[in-house]
């Protein structure tokens, strides 16, 4: 299991972490906020604005164990989203989440406050730069490193915090075109005005660059999800029989979180070129309307 180069720490604002035994973390602050990122995974398991609640929903009962996702924060789906497109015995969304990765750089200037990781196969190779400055970016780059095309797809599946689901509303992706994947996979649908969550909920939202509003009632908060890589966009809440179903969620959790994820689903992938290179890319600003 890799660990974190004390060289890529800096004092106050990179330190590390252990969130279970072996399982390291490091922690990104600055005058701006904070976030954790776990080494397996690359994956953002917090992000709190400075005088805001935390934006991103974590589970109390995720489990931090090498090969096992976690549940919450963002995960990152790579090099596809889903089930295989080809070969079902493959991992659902890739081989990333669920491996470690490698810390290879950090940076702290004018309160801006970066790390990047790494990982690779045998034939692609993804490095995610996440940076906390006034709002949290994290840019996703995949290499083909064969000599071959390779297809790349994935996605930034990220886990909202809410105050209560009714609370909250959805907007900028009124009139897009979406596949609704719980009445069938080729089920087509229109959005109509804003998405408000009553029910489970897992739609791809297509031929799409929107920005995605999360309005909070009650927290006064508005989140803005922008994105660039990508021309999909996932919505994704479990809802109660599903909830139930994950040993690694509370039963009610649901009921205090929203996927928005910035995504290269289905036929939105890349053909990368011997070389070539992809970015996805998202970016989440949260603001009080207090």
């Amino acid at each position: 299991m890799p660990s974190i180069d004390t060289t890529h720490l800096i004092a106050e604002h990179i330190t590390s972490l252990e969130l279970a035994e072996e399982y390291q973390a490091v922690k990104l602050s600055n005058k701006h906020g904070t976030t954790t990122i776990a080494l397996h995974g690359a994956h953002v398991i917090e992000y709190t604005p400075a005088d805001q609640k935390t934006v991103l929903f974590t589970s109390e009962q995720a489990i931090y164990r090498e090969g096992k996702a976690i549940r919450g924060g963002i995960p990152i789906c790579w090099p596809w989203f889903n089930a295989h497109p080809i070969d079902d015995s493959l991992p659902s969304h890739g081989y990333a989440r669920a491996q470690f990765w490698r810390m290879i750089n950090s940076s702290h200037t004018n309160d801006v406050t970066s790390v990047t990781l790494e990982f690779s196969i045998e034939t692609l190779k993804a490095q995610v730069i996440i940076t906390l400055s006034h709002q949290l970016d994290i840019a996703l780059t995949s290499t083909n490193i064969s000599n071959e095309s390779q297809t790349v797809g994935g996605a930034l599946h990220t886990y909202f915090q809410l105050s209560h689901i009714s609370n909250c509303t959805l907007s900028g992706l009124d009139s897009v075109s979406y596949i609704d994947t719980v009445a069938g996979a080729n089920s087509q649908k229109k959005q109509s005005g804003d998405i408000n969550i009553t029910e489970e909920t897992d739609r791809i939202y297509e031929n799409t660059s929107a920005t995605v509003r999360i309005y909070d009632a009650e927290w006064h908060r508005d989140i803005a999800i922008q994105k660039s890589g990508s021309r999909s966009t996932v919505v994704w809440n479990p809802w109660i029989e599903k909830s139930q179903s994950m040993g690694d969620l509370g039963n009610e959790n649901y009921l205090h979180f929203v996927c928005v994820e910035a995504a290269n689903a289905r036929s939105d992938v890349y053909q990368l070129a011997p070389g070539d290179t992809h970015t996805l890319s998202t970016t989440i600003t949260s603001l009080s309307r207090a």
